[in-house]
């Protein structure tokens, strides 16, 4: 599969990476915190663009705002939505007209990419890994009716696994699934099961 430097045009010009594969299902992975460090190079984010690699997805990953070479600056949050619509339209150039997108994110970018998923055209699901409840409501979450996929990790102060749990315990939804990691927040030397796990329960896309 070929791996290219893309620009995405947003409210500024973003950077990203596309790996193509298959044109009828694509995922757009967002990156945690950018004030504390967060890139598309991040661990998880490398370990979720892997597996759903693996599995035949096209994929992209991308920075926000005001990180590395993407113009702009933070924006709370707010920008960031629109960035990741913007991503997940550049991806969709690149799909099928019918292809299949899955919006992924981890900490901060799982809730931003929690936020924009209801306007992602073709949505298939949500893959989210350590959602910060303890820091950002996910009640909009309640309203989502398509598949939705949890990873937790027990140790982790940042988006704490009890939250987790209990917003999983009363999300009525019957497609949602969830693996939780012995590990902190930062996944180190766990990025093998977050993998696996996008191998164990993502569906494989056509080959192209």
């Amino acid at each position: 599969m070929s791996i290219k430097r893309v620009s995405i045009e947003a409210d500024h010009t973003l950077e990203g990476m596309l790996r193509a594969g298959s044109r009828s299902a694509g995922v757009v992975i967002c990156h945690p915190h950018p004030l504390y460090g967060g890139d598309m190079h991040n661990n998880v984010v490398g370990a979720m663009e892997e597996g759903f690699s693996q599995q035949g997805y096209t994929t992209l990953i991308f920075n926000f705002r005001g990180v590395g070479g993407s113009r702009g600056e933070y924006d709370e949050g707010e920008g960031e939505v629109r960035d990741a619509l913007a991503a997940s339209e550049h991806l969709r150039q690149h799909l099928d007209p019918d292809g299949r997108i899955m919006c992924a994110g981890y900490s901060f970018g799982a809730w931003v990419i929690s936020r924009a998923a209801p306007q992602v055209q073709g949505l298939e699901g949500l893959f989210l890994v350590s959602y910060p409840f303890l820091i950002y409501k996910g009640d909009h979450l309640k309203a989502f009716s398509k598949k939705i996929y949890f990873i937790g990790g027990t140790y982790d102060d940042i988006a704490p696994l009890d939250d987790l749990l209990a917003f999983y315990k009363h999300l009525e939804i019957t497609d949602k699934y969830l693996k939780v990691i012995p590990t902190t927040h930062f996944y180190g030397g766990k990025e093998e099961e977050i993998t696996d796990f996008i191998k164990e329960s993502i569906e494989p896309a056509p080959r192209p």
